[in-house]
């Protein structure tokens, strides 16, 4: 497979992370880049291709009125969570289940604000239609 190249400018702390990982797990900074895009993408894609997914969300969030708020506007598609307190944190685990455009919608209410910080990990994912697949 072909690959691109091209320059990032990244932090000094997260570069000496970045090289200290490479050493541990014995692998290069290139491989490693390109591992962490891969599952950036994967994590995201929900905001460029329609499809049903099916995944986990994780939040924290400082605000637990605003997140049960935000978390009550979608509960057609938050089917289950699990709600416990953390360091004056909530921390929120919520099975997610529904097209990819709500999901998305889902996580960026809850980082409007900086409030809450949601990272979604998906499960399963349904293509809707052909034209999606052509699309990636």
């Amino acid at each position: 497979m072909a690959k691109k190249r091209f320059g990032i400018s990244i932090p000094d702390d997260l570069y000496d992370y970045l090289n200290k990982l490479s050493e541990q797990l014995e692998t290069n900074r290139s491989d490693l880049v390109e591992q962490a895009v891969k599952t950036f993408i994967n994590d995201y894609k929900h905001y460029l291709i329609p499809h049903t997914c099916t995944g986990v969300m994780i939040v924290s969030c400082k605000d637990e009125k605003a997140l049960k708020e935000i978390i009550d506007e979608f509960q057609d598609i938050a089917k289950t969570y699990i709600h416990t307190h953390e360091n004056n944190v909530c921390i929120e685990l919520m099975f997610v289940s529904g097209p990819s455009e709500k999901i998305a919608l889902l996580q960026k209410n809850l980082q409007k604000d900086g409030k809450c910080n949601p990272r979604y990990v998906p499960i399963i994912s349904i293509k809707e239609s052909k034209s999606s697949e052509s699309q990636q």
